[in-house]
């Protein structure tokens, strides 16, 4: 596993530059033509990973969206919110990034068309992920769903300080 190391000054600035505003309806967030995605904390031990409507994701793609996870958890997981709305592809390898990230503790997978749901099971070939992935197309459902999951498996007491709930 990499880990990621940078001065905490580098990574709040990464994650003021990919932050929504309420203004622009979320558009603006992607710095040039080549981001097809953007990674967020949304609080509650989960990540927001929206990608680029109207992306072809790749796997250059997917490294990046796993060093920003990386960087943002300190390797030490969370759940995600994956939003596929409007993708119009993802390819094995960016598939192959979200399928074997061992840090992520579970994936809903967020999005509105039939297409989008497609896509979102598309695994091309590759097992499915180690963790509990589900297909949403509410967003406050999937949210609901992923609060759930991280209760539920929260670490007790009894299973030692700061010991991660997943592995």
């Amino acid at each position: 596993m990499t880990t990621l190391v940078q001065p905490e000054d580098e990574l709040q600035l990464a994650t003021e530059v990919n932050t929504v505003s309420d203004v622009d309806g979320g558009g603006a967030w992607f710095s040039s033509n080549h981001e097809n995605a953007r990674l967020e904390d949304a609080g509650d031990g989960i990540l927001r990973i929206t990608l680029r409507p109207g992306g072809r994701i790749t796997a250059k793609d997917g490294a990046l969206v796993q060093e920003r996870c990386l960087a943002l958890t300190g390797g030490t997981g969370a759940a995600v919110l994956l939003q596929v709305i409007g993708v119009e592809s993802i390819d094995r390898d960016a598939v192959r990034f979200f399928s074997e990230a061992v840090t992520i503790k579970a994936f809903a997978i967020l999005g509105s068309t039939p297409v989008d749901r497609v896509i979102a099971h598309a695994r091309h070939g590759l097992p499915a992920p180690q963790c509990p992935t589900r297909y949403f197309s509410d967003e406050q459902e999937a949210l609901g769903w992923l609060r759930g999951l991280l209760a539920e498996r929260a670490p007790g007491p009894q299973e030692g300080q700061g010991a991660p709930a997943f592995v």
